[in-house]
């Protein structure tokens, strides 16, 4: 960052003679200015307005930054944030989410996902599904076609998405009946170009990529559940009456 160093030293300068009153720096609470804090103030407002602030208005941002902490630090030592639930909770939140995210520079081994991989091969079996065409008629002995409000052509699609435009049992007639028109909630329909897909299991080449994110969330999972059993571990229950 542009002349981070020099704008520093500008500013604990120019905080200190707008602040200061008549209490001696040995009686005054020190509030650390570094330059993760003026990053973080440069990314802010570089978020905002598309652009990296200049340094005055850099200068601004932490007299606002500075001003708001003093508030802050006045309100922890007066016990405000005591008994407040809206403190309470989002505190709570915080460190859940800190908690939740201890995993995520962890770089699991190949081999740790190819077990992973042949532990949970029920989560990467391809169903088994059917690919048709077909045409709509309202009525059975009709010779017009009508237009299904689904579409003509399914393809890949499984026994659930099948039932689920044409109704229940559809998939199944689809399969089983030798009749020329089969029956569905809405009329019938003149099957063509069936292809059957049995099913079978996803090769780990394949997939690798859903392994990766599956066996992450597994992991951050349990190291969240972990860390919450040593968090327990540090505190007792107990009941005043």
């Amino acid at each position: 960052m542009k002349g981070i160093k020099e704008i520093l030293i500008f500013l604990v300068i120019g905080v200190v003679l707008v602040i200061i009153d008549n209490l001696s720096k040995d009686n005054r609470n020190e509030i650390p200015v570094d330059d993760q804090l003026l990053t973080q103030l440069n990314q802010a407002f570089e978020l905002q307005f598309d652009r990296e602030p200049n340094d005055t208005e850099l200068t601004n941002l932490l007299v606002s930054w500075y001003e708001d902490e003093i508030l802050y630090q006045e309100a922890l030592s007066k016990g405000f944030d005591l008994d407040d639930e809206i403190v309470r909770r989002r505190l709570i939140q915080k460190y859940n989410d800190f908690l939740k995210t201890q995993a995520f520079n962890y770089v699991p081994a190949e081999d740790e996902l190819k077990s992973f991989y042949e532990d949970n091969l029920v989560k990467y079996i391809k169903p088994f599904n059917i690919s048709f065409s077909h045409r709509f008629y309202k009525r059975k002995d009709s010779n017009q076609t009508d237009v299904f409000f689904s579409g003509i052509t399914f393809t890949e699609v499984s026994e659930l998405k099948v039932n689920s435009n044409f109704g229940p049992g559809f998939f199944q007639k689809v399969l089983e009946s030798t009749d020329k028109r089969i029956s569905s909630t809405y009329g019938w329909h003149e099957i063509y170009d069936l292809e059957i897909y049995p099913e079978k299991i996803i090769t780990y080449e394949d997939i690798k990529e859903n392994v990766l994110n599956d066996f992450m969330l597994a992991h951050n999972t349990e190291m969240y559940e972990e860390n919450i059993l040593k968090i327990r571990d540090k505190y007792e229950l107990i009941y005043n009456d």
